[in-house]
């Protein structure tokens, strides 16, 4: 079950982005490793960092910073392509985002896993740098 919830690396940098849903599960600081909450420890402290889901990730940067992902599988490489669209981009300055040969560069992964992490590994990188 804890391939649901993203890394503790990546629950970090999400928190120093701003993210504070609510989440069952977290990360004790201290070890690094996934807990469940009890529902009737609603007290969060510095020794615990949220574990987001990945979809809770994914609808925060929908949300938050109109920044969609898109896996796919790429049947002539048998490998999974990763994509992150900007969606306040319209018209012609979307287009002009993405050309096919922009589009081919993305990277590709052995599995939807590894995909559904490099997105939100870039996600993370292209907020942190706006």
């Amino acid at each position: 079950m804890d391939k649901e919830f993203v890394l503790y690396e990546q629950a970090l940098a999400l928190r120093e982005l701003g993210f504070d849903e609510p989440c069952i599960c977290g990360y004790s600081k201290s070890n690094e490793k996934l807990e469940i909450y009890s529902r009737f420890l609603v007290t969060k402290d510095s020794f615990t960092v949220d574990a987001p889901t990945f979809s809770q990730a994914f609808r925060w940067f929908r949300e938050k910073h109109n920044l969609r992902e898109f896996i796919g599988f790429r049947p002539n490489v048998k490998k999974f392509a990763f994509h992150i669209y900007d969606m306040s981009l319209s018209g012609m300055e979307y287009v002009k985002q993405r050309t096919m040969e922009e589009f081919n560069k993305d990277p590709k992964v052995g599995t939807y896993e590894e995909a559904e992490l490099g997105c939100l590994i870039k996600l993370i990188e292209i907020v942190k740098n706006k």
